[in-house]
């Protein structure tokens, strides 16, 4: 296995050699969840996703974990001050914190799943881990690392640790020269971070701790805490947005080191900020746009997956309008060109690769999922018993042109992730005159086991004709007239699951229309019509005599 990546750590691009051999354990920092996840956010969390699907591709096993923090992130996180933003959001809208975070988290594994990424195999909580926290903290206390102050906060002491900004590239003195405002009452140095915060009178979101009374976590304490628990003292690859590298990769080095005798990852991965209008994006800068905003605008959410694969994850990448319709016509190209070599075989050597199908995550996922498609594998039918390297050794007969494709496009992926040139060999691959149908058919639904663009599903009803996109306004006036009562918002909401792709939701909604008289009829360019069901279907039959004995 050759995948290289670029480690912020040691700053130079250096193979991924799993400490376990066989499996490799990579940890994602994952959202806050109070509020949406914007396509900046996606953009980070598409690299787990890529490596992941390389890493399979080689035929590696892989246990990926991804937090969910819902409690402990201060709004002013340089200096460990201010509300929890959790808190902040439950008293803007009027909810408990809990009801802010399952539904902010629930937003997220749906918004993730438009982009197929592939869900983690386990998602750890915040909320969930506060005994591993405060072991974690009083260890560090023991150790001389921490110190409590009378009013019941507790600090990382900096100065004890050698290799503080290692990562960052920070020295103690930059950073105590670029500290401002006032240092926090006991704190010994403006550089030192908070492990564990005191809770105010009435705070909602605290727990007691058998040395320093009621309080709360900090923000970098959870990752530490969270990583050792569920990946173990040492693990792989830990991953993020170059807004994590500091403070909070720092501290979360400075947090495991003196527990795990060093930094806690092997390479530490992260990606560059996506630009919108030529500023980060942010909720707070204005420019703040959801997935979702592009199935409301009639674009395939993978069209933003393909204008990410357009650039290397190490480098600032321009959102505009324009260039999503620049992806978006990629794609549509692509997949145009992998339509017309027709369906492949059922059987014999070019029938169709095995896709690596991410699926979707329930709304709170619990516990470990097992299997290559982790949390997205529950009812998909489509998770990969098995994993086998298919890029050392393809499974189909292919020609030395077609040998050579399939040679340039592992060297791409292998080499830090080069997606733009991958993708340039699949599109080679796709129209490549010296190759037979079957073969180039082939090789572009293999490669798609890591672009993840479900270039295998073009052939299948209700996906978005040549040149088109399906809608997800339901149905036009015209179809929707004379539609009984309840069956409207049913074809409204069927037309939804099949732009998101949720075959199996549209199939359920089908069946309920049946009950009602109503048969849909997907048309050729994606939207929905219907016609009067003349004889019900047994099953649809059997349906009906429940909801009448209900």
């Amino acid at each position: 296995m050759s995948l290289h990546l670029r480690d912020t750590l040691s700053r130079a691009i250096v193979p991924v050699i799993p400490l376990e051999p066989g499996r490799v354990r990579m940890y994602a920092c994952g959202p806050t969840v109070y509020r949406f996840a914007h396509v900046g956010n996606l953009r980070t969390f598409l690299i787990a996703d890529l490596i992941r699907r390389v890493l399979l591709y080689h035929g590696l096993e892989v246990l990926h974990v991804q937090n969910i923090t819902d409690v402990g992130h201060l709004r002013d996180d340089s200096a460990d001050r201010g509300e929890d933003r959790m808190l902040i959001a439950a008293g803007l809208e009027g909810r408990t914190s809990a009801e802010i975070a399952d539904g902010y988290e629930a937003a997220f594994h749906a918004d993730a799943a438009l982009l197929n990424l592939l869900p983690a195999h386990v998602f750890p909580r915040a909320t969930e881990h506060i005994p591993e926290m405060v072991a974690l903290a009083e260890r560090l206390e023991d150790l001389g690392h921490a110190y409590a102050t009378p009013e019941g906060n507790v600090y990382y002491a900096v100065a004890t640790f050698p290799g503080y900004g290692m990562l960052s590239g920070n020295s103690l003195d930059e950073l105590r020269a670029g500290h401002r405002g006032d240092v926090e009452p006991g704190k010994r140095d403006a550089a030192d971070f908070a492990l564990w915060k005191a809770a105010g009178p009435g705070r909602a979101l605290a727990w007691d701790t058998p040395r320093w009374g009621r309080g709360f976590p900090g923000w970098h304490l959870e990752c530490s805490a969270m990583a050792m628990k569920h990946l173990g003292p040492r693990f792989d690859i830990h991953t993020g947005g170059e807004d994590n590298v500091f403070p909070h990769h720092e501290d979360e080095i400075a947090q495991s080191a003196p527990i795990v005798g060093g930094p806690p990852a092997t390479i530490w991965v992260h990606g560059a900020h996506l630009l919108m209008r030529g500023r980060k994006m942010a909720k707070s800068a204005g420019n703040f746009q959801r997935i979702t905003e592009l199935v409301d605008a009639d674009l395939d959410p993978l069209a933003f997956r393909y204008l990410c694969l357009g650039a290397r994850y190490a480098r600032k990448l321009d959102y505009s309008e324009t260039s999503l319709a620049s992806a978006a016509a990629g794609l549509q190209s692509l997949r145009d060109a992998v339509r017309r070599l027709g369906p492949p075989p059922p059987h014999g050597p070019w029938a169709a690769p095995e896709p690596i199908r991410a699926g979707a995550a329930p709304a709170r996922p619990i516990g470990l999922a097992p299997g290559p498609s982790g949390h997205g594998a529950s009812g998909q039918g489509h998770a990969r018993a098995t994993i086998s390297d298919r890029a050392g050794t393809p499974a189909a007969p292919l020609s030395p042109a077609g040998g050579r494709l399939h040679a340039a496009f592992v060297q791409a992926i292998d080499r830090d992730l080069d997606m733009p040139a991958a993708l340039r060999i699949t599109r080679q691959a796709a129209t490549a005159t010296d190759l037979a149908a079957d073969e180039r058919r082939w090789i572009v639904l293999d490669h798609d086991a890591v672009l993840g663009l479900d270039l295998d599903r073009v052939w299948a009803d209700g996906f978005p004709a040549p040149g088109g996109s399906a809608t997800t306004d339901g149905v036009d006036e015209a179809s929707g007239r004379g539609l009984p009562d309840r069956a409207a918002p049913l074809m409204t909401e069927r037309a939804r699951a099949r732009a998101a792709r949720d075959f199996a939701r549209a199939d359920a909604l089908r069946d309920e229309l049946r009950t009602l008289g109503v048969e849909p009829i997907d048309r050729a360019d994606g939207t929905a019509d219907w016609r009067p069901v003349q004889a019900p279907t047994a099953r649809s039959e059997r349906s009906r005599k429940r909801s009448s004995n209900r």
